[in-house]
């Protein structure tokens, strides 16, 4: 370890306004990308001297225009080492020389402008394998602008419309819609309990009537749950069975008749893709139940625990489970089988 009287530095933390100001110029933003270039995926973040980092970065840039730059990011995204000693991080590979790396805020900074850059990939028509659980008509789905859509071309009924990160894309569409999948869940699930999956802020819950969220075809939906985060910005619309994902007893009574909802896209789950098993009860104040069965899982979610059901371990007919919430999303009453 440091010694004992070492003491990492600490800087005020910068308000949104002077932290666009500071990546906002093409030397600074040089200097994150090609320190963040630098570490790589593995390890501790490697320091790159004055010299290295502004011929890395561009040295056509004066000297003292370059190191203007660079200071003004020193404290906020980058740290400048002394004798290879990292001032937040005690274990660095290469004690031998000083110079400057990412502090950890640059670190998620570059790592967020990484995950969220796009050029100009898409999918026009993805085989979803899926008929609208409203009409029976066969649902499409894209990928452009960053932007995940699945939608029934005849009702309008719509199952997904979210930024998804480009990492998703893949020549093969099932792994595509895989990974959109898993990132889906994480983000929706991430919002369930509380925490916003973008900065981890407490989010916020406030039921909305489908008729004020301009959602096509708002009639299909009985209740929207608004989870939005006041310190970045970030929100989204959940249905009642979404946000139930994370319920113990929802995940113990699907697991015990074969389906695994921790796994299965949630498109494919229609207790939780629409609100054809949701009704509201109240809504001064909202009290809304959700009735959870195995009737609500698509074919091709059903075809995964076959073996399962096989073995003994399958839907009983007739059997549901009901759940019913309150306004701040508590289960205040369970129904079991």
């Amino acid at each position: 370890m440091a010694g004992e009287d070492h003491e990492p530095a600490t800087e005020a933390a910068p308000t949104a306004e002077e932290t666009f100001a500071l990546v906002g110029n093409e030397v600074r933003a040089g200097i994150l990308r090609t320190l963040s270039d630098a570490r790589g995926g593995e390890g501790s973040p490697p320091s790159l001297s004055f010299s290295e980092l502004r011929s890395r970065v561009d040295a056509d840039v004066r000297s003292s225009q370059f190191n203007y730059h660079l200071q003004q990011l020193v404290g906020q995204f980058v740290e400048k080492r002394a004798d290879g000693n990292a001032q937040l991080v005690e274990d660095v590979v290469d004690r031998e020389d000083g110079g400057y790396a990412l502090r950890p805020e640059g670190t998620m900074l570059t790592r967020t402008i990484r995950a969220r850059t796009t050029g100009d990939e898409s999918v026009d028509r993805l085989a979803v394998d899926l008929d609208c659980y409203h009409c029976g008509t066969p649902v499409e789905a894209t990928y452009r602008n960053s932007i995940f859509k699945m939608q029934c071309p005849d009702c309008e009924y719509l199952y997904e419309y979210d930024l998804v990160p480009p990492g998703v894309l893949d020549d093969d569409e099932r792994t595509l819609l895989s990974q959109v999948g898993e990132h889906q869940r994480h983000v929706r699930l991430s919002f369930a309990r509380g925490a916003c999956p973008l900065c981890g802020n407490a989010v916020g819950v406030r039921f909305v009537p489908p008729s004020d969220t301009g959602y096509p075809r708002p009639d299909l939906r009985e209740a929207c749950i608004n989870r939005a985060c006041d310190h970045c910005g970030h929100r989204n619309y959940l249905r009642v069975g979404e946000a139930l994902l994370r319920d113990p007893a929802l995940i113990s009574f699907c697991h015990e008749r074969g389906l695994d909802v921790t796994t299965t896209p949630i498109w494919e789950l229609e207790f939780a893709a629409t609100d054809r098993f949701t009704t509201v009860r109240s809504t001064d104040p909202w009290e809304v139940a959700l009735c959870v069965s195995l009737d609500g899982v698509s074919a091709s979610g059903a075809e995964r625990s076959s073996a399962d059901r096989s073995s003994g371990r399958g839907p009983r007919e007739g059997d549901a489970l009901e759940l019913v919430v309150d306004e701040d999303l508590s289960v205040v009453e369970r129904d079991d089988p």
